[in-house]
């Protein structure tokens, strides 16, 4: 969603950019809903507050729905792939390492991936790679899912609008709101050019890129405020809002001709003040050939680095702005950071050769790793088919 146009860019400059177990067996495997069960008032409290162990599984019905927030996620497993129909999976995570079971599809090559996660918890978007008319939402509670169709005419879903996923984001010749039944809400702001949005916390405003820096423009239509970034230009992509650093500043990957066409990271002001560069200019001297992500682990900042033809891995940034990797013990060097939870990031890994991929607890300050998920030990499983945090678009918790 975020990065598809840098990404291409730089890969055509230089080939860099690529609780309990269910009650029964049918509970655990049938694709419906899951029910839950009934249960007095002083029980559902209880369970409202009570997690499930690390390392075990639980059904939907004992999510502890009032402490899920930040460090939770949803990630969509399989042990198929596009050859293989198997079962396709999608769990709840806790960040201590207790999960739950809340839907499962039967078995195909093309799963309904998850997109994004509503701010009020309630709700995951789900698409299918390929098709722009219409999207899925699971009601995560239920298991229910409802289709919304779009249109005839090709778009592309962005995502929930926060603070809460009352409506979504669509790119289509420029950006627009819709509601949940798929109907016209908004025009945000007219162009072909406009293919990424994130909202403010507050949801009144939508952070869009743009030619030459980042668009704050209204939720309901109109441009905020213009918000250049030194050196960006429309002819290498311009600037892609990526995430919020904090409620006043959105993090950004720009690309201009004096970063030799590599992304780097900018600290961008809704306010109008003059963005600051978080990473340099990159040349891949140092294995790094432009930055996508970064974050703050108290004095030391990580980059999200592209490396050679398609790669991407974690990087330590030094005072001076030189990358060193962070080895990942048990990956094959191919990593993409999901969230960060505390001194912790979340990693997905993935394999060098087969389309599979796992997801792990990293340290990065002591390298120490959690494993999470894991893809099928005898290769030739998918594995983590998309993950989506809570707060996807959020600051760093």
């Amino acid at each position: 969603m975020v990065l598809t146009g840098i990404v291409a860019t730089t890969a055509a400059a230089a080939c860099v950019v690529s609780a309990t177990a269910a009650a029964s067996a049918a509970t655990a495997r049938s694709q419906r809903s899951f029910g839950a069960a009934a249960r007095s008032a002083t029980a559902a409290a209880a369970e409202n507050l009570a997690m499930m162990p690390a390392g075990q599984t639980g059904s939907r019905s004992e999510v502890p729905w009032r402490a899920v927030g930040p460090g939770w996620f949803l990630a969509e497993y399989t042990a198929g792939s596009y050859k293989k129909a198997r079962p396709v999976t999608l769990y709840l995570f806790d960040p201590a390492g207790g999960r739950y079971e809340l839907y499962q599809w039967a078995a195909t090559t093309s799963p309904w991936q998850i997109a994004d996660w509503s701010g009020d918890k309630s709700r995951a978007l789900l698409e299918q790679p390929g098709e722009t008319s219409t999207v899925r939402q699971l009601a995560l509670a239920t298991g229910k899912i409802t289709t919304i169709h779009l249109s005839s005419h090709p778009q592309y879903v962005l995502g929930y609008t926060r603070p809460d996923g009352t409506n979504l984001l669509v790119s289509k010749h420029g950006i627009d709101r819709v509601s949940l039944s798929g109907s016209l809400q908004a025009r945000l702001i007219s162009g072909s050019g406009y293919t990424s949005a994130i909202s403010a916390p507050n949801g009144t405003t939508e952070m869009v890129n743009g030619p030459n820096g980042l668009e704050l423009v209204s939720n309901a239509g109109g441009i905020v405020r213009r918000l250049p970034v030194p050196g960006a230009t429309a002819k290498l992509g311009g600037c892609t809002p990526v995430r919020w650093w904090n409620s006043a500043t959105a993090l950004a990957t720009c690309v201009s001709n004096t970063d030799i066409y590599a992304p780097r990271v900018w600290l961008v002001p809704v306010s109008g003040a003059a963005p600051t560069a978080l990473t340099p200019p990159r040349n891949g001297d140092d294995g790094d050939y432009g930055d996508l992500d970064a974050w703050r682990f108290g004095k030391t900042v990580y980059v999200q680095a592209l490396g050679g033809c398609g790669t991407r891995y974690i990087g330590k940034q030094s005072a001076s702005g030189k990358v060193t990797p962070v080895n990942v013990k048990g990956s094959a060097g191919n990593n993409a950071v999901v969230a960060t939870s505390g001194s912790r990031m979340l990693v997905q890994e993935f394999t060098e050769c087969t389309p599979s991929s796992s997801l792990v607890w990293l340290n990065p300050a002591t390298r120490a790793v959690k494993h999470v998920l894991m893809a099928p030990a005898t290769g030739g499983g998918e594995g983590v088919v998309a993950v989506v945090p809570y707060n996807r678009d959020g600051e760093q918790p």
